[in-house]
This record gives C-alpha cells, structure tokens and sequence, in this order.
C-alpha cells in the first residue's frame, strides 16, 4: 500500500502536468543537401524534449525533390516546448551511402514558439556533436 501511495505522488504530477498546459507549437523549415547537392527523401522529426517523462514525437516528415521541409508540431505544455530535430539520412562526407544510417540532432531555440523557425540550408555531410551512427 504504501509503494501505491509513493508511485502515485510521483506520477500525478506528470499527468496533471499534460491535462492543465496550453498548446504550445512551432512550425520548422529548412534545406537539407548532401555534398552541397539536394538531399530528397530525408527522415525529418520534430520532437520536444521532456524532463520528467519521455520525449514527445510532434510531427516527422521526410524531404521533397529539392531537399525542402517544412514541420509544423504542437504539444500541452505547462512550461514553454523545448523542440528539437532528428534527422535521419545516409549521407557520409558528402556521399550517399546506405550502409549506415546517421541521426543528427538540432536543438531549436525556445524562443521560436508559436512561430516559424528556419534552419536553413544544412549539408548533412558536417556531422553534429550528438551525430548518432548505426551501420549495417
């Protein structure tokens, strides 16, 4: 009984967390290239980065025939998102290869809530710190 009561005052908080937030969103575009060429087909996810409790997936899309994307995501949040993309893609050192696949990570500033935030042209053969690399 007293192993209910404990798990219940450490859960509440994170549902009462989710069901008394406002809808928070952003909306993330950019271009992505490989080798400075347009990189089609690329696996784009908007997330929110969440302290007490998994992340969230908001949205995920993939790139058009000229490296474009564009994200829109939304969450119930008591404290402002913290939104951040996975990129997901086989380009190394400017070469599509599809024995690995590399996961890169960009943060987006808090600030861009409820608004729109470029990130740009990127070529994904410049690797993040956070680059995540799995091969085949």
């Amino acid at each position: 009984m007293k192993l209910m009561r404990v798990l219940l005052l450490f859960l509440l908080p994170i549902y009462a967390y989710g069901l008394f937030g406002s809808k928070k969103n952003i909306t993330v575009i950019g271009n992505l290239e490989c080798g400075g060429s347009p990189y089609k087909a690329v696996t784009v996810e908007l997330w929110d980065d969440d302290a007490f409790n998994f992340d969230d997936k908001l949205n995920l899309t993939h790139t058009d025939n000229a490296g474009k994307f564009k994200l829109y995501g939304e969450a119930r949040e008591i404290r402002n998102i913290e939104p951040y993309l996975l990129i997901k893609h086989n380009c190394d050192n400017g070469r599509h290869d599809v024995r690995c696949t590399y996961t890169d990570r960009y943060n987006i500033p808090k600030s861009y809530q409820g608004m729109i935030y470029n990130l740009n042209k990127v070529d994904l053969k410049d690797a993040t710190v956070r680059r995540k690399t799995k091969c085949y």
